[in-house]
């Protein structure tokens, strides 16, 4: 597993990287949030750790780092009022860790957070097939009629997931943005319009015209076999 880990100060970077280490992770360290969600397509990670000095946090930017990714996002960081813990909590953050802290339970803490958001292994899921789609969880791949098999992001394939499995049902973006990114999707429809618009991409002939992933004016998207 691999874990990219924000931080500014060399000494606090140096414990955490430790510590994630002994967690089980190959660590890439970053100083430019602005830059991780940028690079994020080509450098994903399983663990993102945002550890911040005692100034405001970028809250905003924290929000739309957490619409690019669905991994488990720990925030490490100075406590203020309980109201800033809520803010962070319902901007997307998995978990909020206050310091000082035990670099122990810090270990024992991200390895928790991990066995909670892992949820059914990938491979343990079955091949789905509805019509002329395959979609094969194991390899995050996506098959169409004699078409060579098309690689999903982590985010593409929830998406065809939750579409597939409600095959036929209208599900509203609220409902898909809670599924794939994980938080309370109000106000993030163009989140689930960019993201349609990819797996479209990959799944249509005329992307767009549309055959299989619709859009229900007013409503949603559905999946037609």
């Amino acid at each position: 597993m691999e874990a990219l880990l924000l931080s500014h100060n060399s000494d606090e970077s140096a414990t955490l990287r430790l510590a994630l280490q002994r967690a089980g992770f190959f660590v890439r360290i970053s100083m430019d949030l602005e830059k991780i969600i940028n690079d994020w397509r080509e450098n994903i990670a399983d663990l993102i750790v945002l550890s911040f000095p005692k100034p405001e946090i970028p809250l905003s930017t924290i929000k739309q780092l957490r619409a690019f990714t669905p991994a488990p996002i720990i925030v490490v960081t100075e406590y203020k009022t309980e109201d800033a813990h809520v803010a962070l909590l319902d901007a997307g953050m998995d978990e909020v860790i206050f310091r000082p802290y035990s670099t122990r339970v810090f270990i024992a803490q991200v390895r928790a957070l991990m066995r909670r958001v892992s949820g059914v292994p990938l491979f343990s899921l079955p091949i789905l097939t509805k019509g002329d789609i395959v979609l094969e969880p194991s390899e995050r791949t996506v098959k169409l009629k004699d078409k060579p098999a098309e690689r999903l992001t982590q985010l593409e394939f929830r998406l065809l997931y939750i579409l597939m499995v409600n095959a036929g049902q209208t599900l509203s973006a609220e409902r898909v943005i809670e599924y794939v990114w994980g938080y309370n999707g109000k106000g993030n429809r163009d989140l689930v319009r960019g993201l349609i618009k990819r797996l479209r991409g990959k799944l249509e002939e005329d992307p767009q015209n549309p055959r299989y992933i619709l859009t229900v004016t007013g409503a949603g998207y559905t999946l037609k076999p």
